[in-house]
C-alpha cells in the first residue's frame, strides 16, 4: 500500500458522474454514459481524496459511500474533490449512484490497474481482486499525504482527519 509522502501513480480509469446517474434511465446505460478519470487531471484543481472501497450494493460498503455522500458537504468547503474506487463496472456504479443519490463520481477498476497501483488490491481468499477499504489524500504535486486502511470490518475513516489532510495538502499548490 503507498504510503505518505510517495508519489501517486499516474492513472486512468472508466468513471460514473452524478450527472450521467441522474440523465439516464437506470438499466438504459451505454459506454457514452461513462467519462474517463485521470488523476493528474484532477490534481490541477487541487488536493484529491480516493476512497477505496471493496463493492457496491455490500452491506458495509453501502453505508460506507452513504456516509461519505452526507459528509462530502463538509469536504466541499476544502474544495477537494472526492472519488470512491471499486472494481465494479461503471454501469453498477452508475445504478448505485443513482439508487443511492450520491453526488460523487465513483470510478471503476474494472480492467484496469487502479486498485494495484495503490497497493489495496486483495490478493487472497476466494474475494481476491476487489479493493481492500482505503482513503488517500493526494496533494496537488503528486504525492500521497495521507492514508488510511481499515483494520476490522464496518471501520471508516475519521472524516476530521481526512478533512485535515486535505487542508494541509491544499497548502502545497
Amino acid at each position: 500500500m503507498l504510503d505518505d509522502g510517495d508519489e501517486a501513480p499516474e492513472v486512468t480509469a472508466p468513471m460514473a458522474t452524478p450527472e450521467a446517474a441522474a440523465s439516464t434511465e437506470r438499466g438504459s446505460y451505454t459506454g457514452g454514459d461513462v467519462s474517463e478519470f485521470s488523476l493528474s487531471d484532477a490534481l490541477d484543481d487541487g488536493p484529491v481524496v480516493l476512497a477505496f472501497y471493496p463493492g457496491v450494493y455490500s452491506r458495509t460498503c453501502t453505508q460506507e459511500l452513504c456516509e461519505l455522500r452526507d459528509w462530502k458537504a463538509d469536504l466541499a468547503d476544502l474544495d477537494a474533490p472526492l472519488y470512491g474506487v471499486s472494481v465494479d463496472s461503471p454501469w453498477s456504479l452508475l445504478a448505485f449512484m443513482d439508487e443511492y443519490d450520491l453526488q460523487y463520481p465513483l470510478v471503476s477498476g474494472f480492467n484496469n490497474s487502479i486498485i494495484a497501483d495503490f497497493g489495496v488490491r486483495r490478493e487472497e481468499s476466494i474475494m481476491r481482486g476487489i479493493a481492500n477499504r482505503a482513503v488517500f489524500v493526494v496533494a496537488p504535486d503528486g504525492v500521497v499525504s495521507y492514508t488510511w486502511k481499515a483494520t476490522e470490518p464496518l471501520t471508516f475513516p475519521d472524516t476530521d482527519e481526512v478533512e485535515a489532510a486535505v487542508a494541509a495538502a491544499a497548502e502545497v499548490e
